[in-house]
This record gives C-alpha cells, sequence and structure tokens, in this order.
C-alpha cells in the first residue's frame, strides 16, 4: 500500500506579494530513523508590480535579489512562475528549515510549537510592504 503524506499551507497576501508558511511530512529516515518528520519552509511569493520584482534577474538562488530576503539561512528555492505566454508572473524565493542545527523543527508537526518559523514569515511579510501600505 502507498504511504500518504501531509502538506499544510498557511498563506498571506500583502500588495502585490504573498508569504506562505509550508509543512509536509516525509517518511521516517532509515539514515536517522530518530529524526523527526516535518519539514518546514517559507515563502515568499513577489508579483510583477511589486518595488523589489524588478531586482531578479533570472533564475540563480543566490542572487542578490534573493539574498536580500529576510530568509532563515539564506535562500534555499528559487522558482519562476510563467503564464502561458512565457511572462513571468511571480518569483517563488523561500528557505527550508532542514539545516545543521535545524533538528527541533522537524519535531513541530504545528504552527503553534512552529513559532519561530511564523515569526519569520511575519519578519519576511514585513520586509516586503510597501512603505504607503497600512501597518
Amino acid at each position: 500500500m502507498s504511504e500518504w503524506l501531509k502538506k499544510d499551507l498557511w498563506s498571506t497576501r500583502g500588495k502585490d506579494y504573498m508569504v506562505q508558511i509550508s509543512r509536509h511530512t516525509v517518511g521516517t529516515s532509515s539514515y536517522a530513523p530518530e529524526e523527526g518528520v516535518n519539514r518546514w519552509a517559507v515563502y515568499a511569493y513577489i508579483y510583477p508590480e511589486h518595488r523589489h520584482f524588478k531586482r531578479f534577474e533570472g533564475s540563480d538562488m543566490w542572487q542578490e535579489a534573493a539574498s536580500a530576503l529576510p530568509l532563515h539561512a539564506g535562500p534555499s528555492y528559487l522558482r519562476i512562475h510563467r503564464d502561458d505566454d512565457g511572462n513571468i508572473t511571480s518569483y517563488q524565493v523561500g528557505a527550508d528549515y532542514h539545516h545543521l542545527y535545524d533538528d527541533r523543527f522537524a519535531d513541530y508537526a504545528d504552527l503553534e510549537d512552529a513559532y519561530e518559523v511564523k515569526r519569520d514569515a511575519q519578519e519576511l511579510f514585513d520586509w516586503l510592504k510597501p512603505l504607503d501600505e497600512e501597518q
């Protein structure tokens, strides 16, 4: 029988951007069976009208535009989303919480436990917020 794994998403939208928290489960590792099965990530979706959009150049994850974002341990994901005509509709930039010394995150099964992830997502949201948008 297939192993079904779960994924949860929490999203909040700002003007011309969205921030998303993702948690999914993985199977128990044969390499590190004591490691938790939860994997967390935070993503920003930056749309063409956003002031930061024009700073991106291609899909290099380590470019200045991606590295400037306040992400946990820096960016570890960058994806360009396009419409059917090939026009860029958003840059999705994110960071996972599965680095050296991040073991605790693998044990957090809900957003309440992963308060650091939520705090980081809020910091990213606030960083992307236009100066003229209400606090």
